[in-house]
């Protein structure tokens, strides 16, 4: 079971396929991230890894900021260093 963007991927892949040329599709998704998705497509929930478990009631952080760069860049120094 692959999530929809790596299946979109992998059908590009197929279409450009040659004989004796290896072809290579990373994941770009856990499919337990596209569940719903998932479940339409194909009637049943993805497997859920068990680092993932619970991870709805997880605390969650967002910090809004302005559409620059140079801010978001900032941020995540600040995050990273303080790690």
């Amino acid at each position: 079971m692959i999530d929809p963007h790596t299946a979109d991927g992998v059908k590009v892949a197929r279409e450009h396929r040659q004989p004796g040329v290896p072809m290579i599709v990373l994941e770009t998704a856990l499919p337990v991230k596209f569940a719903a998705t998932i479940v339409e497509a194909l009637g049943r929930e993805p497997e859920r890894p068990a680092r993932y478990q619970g991870i709805e009631d997880r605390p969650k952080r967002v910090q809004v900021l302005p559409a620059d760069a140079q801010r978001v860049k900032a941020l995540i120094e600040t995050v990273c260093a303080a790690e």
